[in-house]
């Protein structure tokens, strides 16, 4: 499996750069998009594990750039690219199966505008949120899991940011 969340950072920030202070936003790149790249991951392996990461850092110590390897308990594996320097956007997942078939998908695909795709994920995420209190259960895991793993591709590349720090 492949997911990629690459974009360049600067056209998203707007007037307030509180993004690119890692003091202010707890990280980059890996922060950001890593949360959604790691849940999509999950979502189609189940639990999974750190096997490496690669992080680029700029010269603020804010990363950038960041390829991490995760494994599932099947075996099967996973890379996730996280670009804050990429030119343009692009959010796709591809899924080789073991038979050899592969399925693809641009994430933004039918939303043109800037941001656009964007407006649909709010609402499904304040819908889980708004049934979660409405039935009075306990949330998902999911989440927590995957802000384990953005605290250890931190741990692991030596940034002092992250969920723990």
């Amino acid at each position: 499996m492949a997911v990629r969340y690459l974009e360049r950072i600067e056209e998203h920030v707007g007037a307030d750069r509180w993004y690119l202070d890692p003091a202010r936003c707890g990280g980059g790149c890996v922060a950001d998009n890593g949360p959604n790249a790691f849940d999509l991951v999950r979502f189609f392996l189940g639990d999974v594990e750190l096997v490496d990461a690669n992080v680029v850092r700029d010269r603020h110590g804010v990363d950038r750039q960041a390829v991490v390897a995760l494994r599932a308990r099947s075996g099967a594996t996973a890379r996730v690219e996280l670009d804050w320097d990429h030119p343009g956007e692009c959010k796709d997942v591809e899924v080789v199966l073991a038979d050899g078939r592969v399925f693809t998908a641009d994430m933004l695909a039918g939303y043109p505008a800037f941001k656009g795709s964007l407006w649909h994920e709010y609402v499904g995420v304040l819908a889980d949120f708004v049934f979660t209190m409405a039935a009075g259960v306990p949330g998902d895991a999911d989440g927590l899991a995957v802000l384990e793993l953005v605290d250890e591709v931190y741990a692991r590349t030596g940034s002092g940011v992250g969920c723990g720090r």
